[in-house]
C-alpha cells in the first residue's frame, strides 16, 4: 500500500513536471510572435495618427524626459493620467515632422484606455487612435470610431482641449461622446496630459 502511494506521488510528480515544462516552452515560443503583432498594431496606430511620418522612433532623452513627466503628472490636473512613450515622427529624409505621445487614462468606464496622439512641430493634432480600449460596446466604444476620433485632425495643440456636450467644437473643443462621460473625460484626460507633454518638451 505504502509503495503504491509513493508510485502514485512520483507519477503526479512527473506529470506536472512535464506539464510545467510543456507550458513553459508554448510560452516561450509564442512570445516573439505576440510581441510582433502587438508592435505591428501599434506601427498602424501611429501612421494613423501621424499619416506623413515614415519611422518612429524613441530615444534615450525622450525615455528621460517621460520618467521626469511622470514624477510631476500627478500635479497636471488629469487624473491619474501617465504618459508611456514618445516617438520621433520623421519623414523619409530622417527629419523630425513632430511626435507621437502614448497616454494611458484609468479613468475608463472599464479601466484603462491608452492613445496614442500625433502632434506637429506647428502645435496641430494630426490624429488621435487608440493602443488600448475596452469600454462598452455601442456606448464608450464609439469612441474607437472615425466618427469621434476624426474631429480632433487639426485641432490647436498650443493649450489644453475642452470637452463639450452640445454646440459646434471650435479649435480648442472636441464633441463628448453621447451616455459615455466616462470614456469622454478619460480621452480628454490622456489627450491634455499628452499636450502638456508636448508643450513641456517643445519649450526646452
Amino acid at each position: 500500500m505504502k509503495n503504491s502511494i509513493v508510485k502514485d506521488a512520483i507519477v503526479l510528480f512527473l506529470i506536472t513536471l512535464l506539464s510545467g515544462l510543456a507550458l513553459g516552452v508554448v510560452h516561450e515560443l509564442t512570445l516573439e510572435p505576440i510581441a510582433a503583432a502587438q508592435q505591428a498594431a501599434a506601427n498602424k496606430t501611429y501612421q494613423e495618427v501621424f499619416p506623413d511620418a515614415v519611422t518612429f522612433e524613441t530615444t534615450e532623452e525622450l525615455a528621460g524626459k517621460v520618467e521626469e513627466a511622470n514624477l510631476d503628472a500627478v500635479n497636471w490636473g488629469y487624473g491619474a493620467v501617465t504618459i508611456d512613450e514618445c516617438l520621433e515622427a520623421k519623414n523619409g529624409a530622417g527629419e523630425v515632422l513632430g511626435y507621437v505621445i502614448n497616454a494611458t487614462s484609468p479613468d475608463g468606464y472599464a479601466g484603462d484606455l491608452q492613445i496614442s496622439v500625433g502632434i506637429s512641430k506647428d502645435k496641430k493634432v494630426l490624429g488621435l487612435g487608440f493602443l488600448s480600449i475596452s469600454e462598452t460596446p455601442g456606448l464608450g466604444l464609439k469612441a474607437n470610431e472615425p466618427a469621434f476620433k476624426d474631429q480632433f485632425v487639426g485641432k490647436d495643440a498650443s493649450g489644453d482641449i475642452e470637452r463639450i456636450k452640445t454646440g459646434t467644437a471650435n479649435e480648442q473643443q472636441f464633441n463628448a461622446l453621447s451616455g459615455a462621460t466616462y470614456t469622454s473625460t478619460a480621452v480628454g484626460n490622456a489627450l491634455n496630459a499628452s499636450i502638456r507633454f508636448f508643450n513641456n518638451i517643445s519649450e526646452g
